[in-house]
């Protein structure tokens, strides 16, 4: 059964986020779950122009990325996203990245917990309504989806 949604972000790697090791460095993988996420933000009425207009807009309370494989100059990648759960404020997300092609296979993965922020008191705040009827509609259409295995992962050294 399938865990995600359809690609909501597409793009090539580019000759400046590649590092010393001749592969993508570390915080250009982050660079495009962003990209992803502002993309999602903006279909729900919470990006940029929220951001301007009505003051509010979404902050990062935690990550956990992984790094699966690595991406060199040129490859294509796609991002895909599950909305695990929300409530009044928050939304739990898990992104994956994969490559496109014939030999596609997964680059990297990102769990997060995302925030309301009231910008002009500079704390959380409830998701406006707008917002969450869009949100709420996200969670339909991913109630049939599959639990990704690897959410809630932590840290450590396996002995």
């Amino acid at each position: 059964m399938k865990h995600l949604s359809a690609p909501i972000y597409g793009t090539s790697i580019e000759q400046q986020w590649l590092d010393y090791n001749n592969h993508m460095n570390v915080a250009y993988y982050v660079l495009i779950f962003d990209r992803a996420e502002e993309l999602l933000f903006e279909s729900i009425n919470l990006g940029e122009e929220s951001a301007e207009t009505r003051g509010m807009s979404w902050m990062v309370l935690e990550s956990h990325i992984t790094y699966e494989r690595e991406l060199s100059l040129g490859q294509s990648v796609e991002v895909r996203m599950r909305l695990i759960d929300h409530d009044h404020k928050r939304l739990h997300l898990y992104l994956e990245m994969h490559t496109v092609g014939d030999d596609s296979y997964l680059a990297s993965t990102l769990e997060q917990m995302i925030i309301c922020a009231d910008l002009n008191a500079r704390k959380s705040a409830e998701l406006p309504v707008d917002v969450m009827d869009k949100i709420k509609n996200i969670a339909k259409e991913h109630a049939h989806l599959a639990m990704p295995e690897n959410i809630g992962r932590k840290i450590g050294i396996r002995r």
